[in-house]
């Protein structure tokens, strides 16, 4: 489903992400682990191209985007953005728009649909993520944890083969960040290809087919969730879990 070859990124003339390489197959889910600055959002935002690679190869589906020769096109933007659909850490959702509103903007401006066939879809997502009650509030009558269930039911309007998350719960209040792993799980168990940016170790283990810690722009270690989480072989992935215990 993605492949990655040689990616780099700066941010002027300092390098964020050196020569990264990594696979994602159709069905898995997949986390970017490691400490703040280490490059992982950027590694995010770089597959969706909310930012655009200084050299390598991105492949997503069957459209396969080169870095650092030629200039990328809105048409390249587009492909590889249909196919994968991103939540942020903040919401981002309109906030004169009822929920259900937020909801069918993007299909309804990007696909000739019928307004009453996305509707009904979007009524279903809602029941999904827990949110049939709320469909006609505003986003500042909503908790955090439901803006961010609504957000993740916006994404899933537009049939993403791939699922992008940016530390999906940081912003949340703890007794909210359950709520929002639930849904997450939940389109595990469905067989979405997720790859996700968290610092929930406990969720990451228990969700997660495989594991890549990134340090230092490069990615140091990778494996399966599980062991790359309790049992890792590099001492910086080491360090790095024994910090988080330690808070």
């Amino acid at each position: 489903m993605i492949t990655i070859e040689s990616l780099k990124k700066s941010f002027d003339n300092t390098p964020v992400l050196k020569s990264i390489n990594l696979q994602v197959h159709k069905g898995e889910v997949v986390c970017l682990v490691g400490a703040s600055g280490s490059g992982k959002t950027t590694l995010l935002r770089c597959l969706n191209l909310l930012e655009i690679p200084d050299e390598g190869t991105i492949k997503i589906g069957e459209k396969v985007v080169s870095f650092g020769e030629k200039k990328i096109t809105k048409k390249d933007i587009k492909e590889i953005r249909q196919y994968s659909g991103m939540v942020f850490q903040g919401f981002h959702l309109f906030p004169h728009m009822t929920l259900l509103e937020n909801i069918i903007q993007a299909p309804l401006t990007a696909k000739q649909q019928d307004k009453e066939v996305i509707l009904e879809e979007a009524r279903v997502l809602l029941e999904k993520v827990g949110l049939t009650e709320h469909q006609d509030k505003f986003p500042d009558a909503l908790s955090g944890g439901q803006q961010q269930r609504a957000a993740i039911a916006r994404a899933l309007m537009m049939h993403p083969e791939v699922m992008l998350f940016d530390e999906p719960t940081s912003a949340l209040d703890p007794q909210l960040v359950r709520e929002v792993l639930k849904v997450i799980e939940s389109l595990a168990k469905e067989g979405q290809t997720m790859v996700i940016v968290t610092h929930e170790m406990n969720f990451a283990r228990r969700i997660a087919d495989k594991a890549f810690f990134m340090d230092d722009g490069y990615i140091v270690e990778e494996g399966p969730a599980e062991e790359i989480l309790t049992d890792p072989k590099e001492e910086r992935t080491r360090e790095f879990l024994a910090l988080l215990q330690d808070e």
